[in-house]
């Protein structure tokens, strides 16, 4: 009994001055961190390090648990737990032998919070060997975190630009004159038609003229230079007869030239092919075949005229038909200017139509007056744009529940819109809720700046900087700096500065940071933590800008 006993205490003895040893050779032992500097991607700081061990030292029997912390001011965060065994051992994910040593490699990554710019990379460990345990180091295998790709500027095309107003809008009046066969005169008849008289009365409106058109053809039948000729001639006889008209009722631009667009078609056979579709005549398919298969036209008039059972019915209810002129008048609609649709919109919104209320809303800077007024959007109109608008200032105040509160309303009225879909991807974006952001981006369409911001914080730097590829904006030169591009430039010298001393342009990146500073003293404190000017941090002139 006593003889077991002994065989325990040494057997424990022999474990704790193993464990030990190790601790003791402890520093013999390398880390490799790449890179040897964190950075934060798409939202995470990602760690890669390789250990590697010096023969002779890992006990066979032994494990170790390696777990690698970030600490910071505030708090710590760690990475998984890996565990490492001897030859005797079990339980480990990698092997290194006693004999010749050997390495293990390491990935992990956590989610990225903005403590972590100042902080620490600890790597602590734990050696077991039977029951016993020893902690081995810790060793800091890296410091801080470099944080340029959280710097994208996020001035996303909000989805509220949909109040459908115009400045300028178009309006149009058609009229349309029939004609005998191989006739160009007007009748009398057809200047008392429903069409000209409804013309008169849009003529009369006094609006500023666009645009006057005229439009002659012939129908399909004879010779195509007669029918030509025709046609011109109901052209020019229509024009005159509108002159006429439009000077009588003293129509504004009726005497200018400029105005007028004239053109003749010759034989209408677009319209005998929509003609016959729409009609109840046999045969569709049999005269469409003969319009689409022969180019010759007057092979083509005869092959139709030898349809004897129904070219009475073409005769009589399709030709007469394409006989004819147009007029197409077109005028300016007269608008309320933005002063008079703000005014109205203040005092007397119920005057102003939806697109007048929503244009007056995006006309107004104060916050809580354009609130209001997409407010009465809604009270006046039931339309889902007022909650959706007033969304979209909320996003902008930083007010991101309000803001999802006042979609969800929209989505009440409306239904699901692609407007709200991308005011939604935006809320997600901001949040740092990424692989959401996109499935609403994608769902309601956002515009591709939208999406190269999207692409930014999540780490696709190729394709953000495709995007930006011709433009100098802030975002464009952030992009190509994380896409391994130092050379753009844009107004905003701070990340000039970044670019300049990535691309090892220190003078460069000094006078950048020197005017930087010099507009806005706060980036004094961002440069000197910045782990981007890491290599600057012993230059003199470095050091007087930041002190």
């Amino acid at each position: 009994m006593k003889r077991i006993f002994y065989i325990l205490v040494a057997s424990a003895v022999l474990s704790a001055c193993g464990l030990e040893q190790m601790a003791k050779k402890y520093d013999t032992t390398s880390f490799t961190t790449t890179p040897p500097t964190l950075e934060t991607h798409a939202g995470k700081v990602a760690l890669s390090f390789e250990a590697s061990f010096q023969p002779k030292y890992f006990i066979k029997k032994a494990t170790v648990d390696f777990t690698p912390v970030l600490i910071y001011e505030g708090g710590e965060t760690a990475f998984k737990t890996i565990t490492v065994q001897g030859e005797q051992a079990t339980g480990g994910e990698a092997t290194i032998f006693n004999s010749t040593g050997g390495n293990f490699s390491y990935s992990d990554h956590i989610n990225y919070s903005d403590d972590m710019v100042n902080s620490n990379l600890e790597l602590r460990a734990v050696a077991k060997l039977k029951d016993k345990e020893k902690i081995l180091g810790p060793v800091n295998i890296a410091q801080g975190v470099i944080s340029t790709s959280t710097r994208v500027l996020e001035n996303y095309d909000f989805a509220n630009q949909n109040d459908g107003y115009e400045y300028e809008t178009i309006t149009e009046k058609t009229a349309t004159i029939y004609f005998l066969v191989n006739q160009s005169n007007i009748r009398t008849t057809e200047k008392s038609d429903d069409d000209i008289k409804e013309l008169k009365e849009f003529a009369k409106n006094g609006y500023k003229t666009h645009s006057i058109e005229i439009v002659s053809y012939a129908s399909p039948e004879g010779k195509v230079n007669l029918n030509d000729n025709v046609s011109e001639k109901r052209m020019t006889s229509t024009l005159n007869y509108t002159k006429q008209l439009l000077r009588s009722l003293k129509f504004d631009g009726a005497r200018n030239n400029d105005l007028y667009t004239l053109t003749s078609i010759g034989e209408d056979w677009m319209g005998f092919e929509n003609l016959v579709d729409a009609s109840n005549i046999k045969d569709k398919g049999r005269i469409n075949r003969i319009v689409n298969s022969i180019e010759d036209v007057e092979v083509r008039e005869q092959r139709i005229r030898d349809l004897a059972e129904v070219y009475d019915a073409i005769e009589d209810d399709i030709l007469p038909q394409l006989r004819k002129a147009t007029i197409i008048i077109r005028s300016y609609e007269p608008k309320r200017t933005d002063e008079e649709i703000t005014s109205l919109a203040l005092a007397n919104p119920e005057e102003l139509d939806i697109k007048e209320l929503l244009h007056a809303a995006n006309l107004i800077s104060d916050r809580e007056t354009a609130i209001s007024i997409y407010t009465k959007v809604v009270e006046l109109h039931n339309d889902w744009r007022g909650h959706n608008n007033t969304s979209c200032i909320y996003i902008m105040a930083g007010d991101l529940t309000k803001a999802t509160a006042y979609l969800d309303k929209a989505e009440e009225i409306g239904g699901i819109q692609s407007d709200i879909l991308v005011n939604r991807g935006i809320i997600a974006a901001l949040k740092g809720e990424l692989v959401r952001a996109q499935k609403l981006f994608n769902e309601g369409g956002a515009s591709e700046k939208n999406q190269a911001i999207l692409d930014i914080k999540q780490g696709e730097y190729a394709k953000a900087a495709r995007f930006y590829k011709g433009n100098n904006s802030y975002n464009a030169v952030l992009a190509n700096i994380l896409n391994g591009n130092y050379d753009l430039r844009c107004e905003d010298n701070y990340i000039n500065a970044i670019a300049a001393a990535r691309g090892g342009n220190n003078n460069e990146a000094i006078e950048y940071l020197a005017q930087a500073i010099e507009a806005n003293d706060s980036y004094k404190m961002q440069a000197a933590n910045d782990l981007e000017f890491i290599n600057l941090r012993e230059n003199e002139e470095f050091k007087n800008l930041i002190n």
